[in-house]
This record gives C-alpha cells, structure tokens and sequence, in this order.
C-alpha cells in the first residue's frame, strides 16, 4: 500500500487516528523519525483555530534543527474556516523539506479551496486492500470517461446493493483520479476547475451521514463536461 503513495507537501488524513501510519510513510519515504526529534511537530487539539495558525505557521518558516526535513501531524476534530482560509497559502508553498499531515475524522465542514490545496488520504487503513482500491480506481476512471447515458447505466450497477458501497467508494476515488489526469495535462482550463469542484463538493456531501450515493452520481453524471 505505501508504494502507492507519494509523499506530498501537504496531506489531509481523513478517519480514523493516523499517527503510525503517517510515522511510518515518513520514515520509509524521506528516512524521517519522529521520536526525540526536535524537527517534528504534533498539535492535538479539538479545535485548530486563527491563533493556532499563526504559531503553527512560525514553526514552518522557521529552519530545520538537526536535519534538512520537517514534519508536522496535526490531529484535530475541526478546523474553523477562518483557520482554513489562513492555511492556504501555507499548504500550497511550504518551505522546501517541510511535510505537513492533517488528521480529521471527516470531510464535514472543510472548504473546496483547503482540499484544492491539499492531497486526501481518506480510510488509509482501508488503503491495506490493495485490489479494492485498484477496483474503485478503475471504476471512478471509467465512469469519468463515459458518456451520461453510459454513467447511468453504471450508476444502477453501483447502487445495487442495499448498503452502496461500491458507489461510496468510487465516490471516494473519483478526485483522487481525477487530479492525476490534471498532474498528466499540466495546464488547468475552466472545465477541468469546474469538474474538479463538482467532485469535491460531491467527496464532501458523500462523507456525511444520512448523504445518498446515487443522487451524488447522478448529478455529477450531469454537471460533468
């Protein structure tokens, strides 16, 4: 499962405690170890709000102690929007070496400009089941590449079964995906930021309780360009 991940600037975990996952991802990708190292940096709190920004950005600006990398793993219930707002420009340059980790239980509540800057690592514990991730990429892919009356079609296969799992996890795939076709087509076009903020907003709304996955689908079968 690691070798599918890269490491990037900044990452926003969502689910459950990802401390030993992230601890490990650090030290298999840039040989980081978090223990007695004065680089590190781990704030656990329920809310991260304006003033927690400001300390938390001293500490990015501020040089590395011991080593040229620097690491941060924020675990938090929720992040204000005004914090969120704060953050932008940190998440999207940060210092070069510097990796910042943020630890929510859920999508609930955060902005599609905070998860435009950051990468989604969502159920990493789930992420161990290399063939159903595989499986939820392939369909988010095909369902991005088909025309609306073959989306449809794949919708009434998807949500077939009574809990919609498999529909909740191509929804959880589709801007992973997504984004890796804009990483291959380096120039982002009007169409290209718009679907991308459709399948946002549809991550968001599918990751809170009582939320439909056909209905999700659906709409992103018509607003998709």
């Amino acid at each position: 499962m690691d070798q599918e991940i890269k490491l990037h600037h900044a990452n926003l975990v969502v689910g459950g405690d990802g401390r030993n996952f992230v601890y490990k991802i650090l030290k298999e990708r840039v040989n980081f170890d978090i223990h007695a190292n004065p680089d590190f940096l781990l704030i656990e709190n329920k809310s991260f709000g304006i003033s927690d920004v400001r300390d938390f950005e001293n500490w990015v600006i501020g040089k590395p102690l011991v080593g040229k990398i620097k690491a941060s793993f924020i675990y938090v219930e929720s992040i204000t929007h005004e914090a969120q707002n704060a953050l932008l420009k940190t998440l999207e340059e940060p210092p070069f070496g510097t990796y910042i980790f943020i630890n929510l239980a859920s999508l609930g509540g955060v902005l599609p400009t905070f998860l435009s800057r950051v990468r989604i690592i969502e159920n990493f514990s789930e992420q161990e089941n290399n063939s159903t991730v595989s499986l939820a990429q392939k369909r988010a892919l095909k369902f991005l590449n088909s025309d609306i009356n073959d989306k449809f079609t794949m919708i009434k296969t998807l949500t077939k079964n009574a809990d919609k799992t498999d529909a909740r996890e191509v929804l959880k795939n589709l801007e992973e995906v997504y984004r890796q076709h804009l990483t291959k087509n380096s120039q982002l076009n009007k169409t290209d930021a718009k679907n991308l903020d459709y399948l946002l907003k549809a991550k968001i709304l599918a990751s809170n309780k009582g939320s439909s996955p056909k209905v999700l689908l659906e709409w992103l079968a018509c607003m998709l360009q």
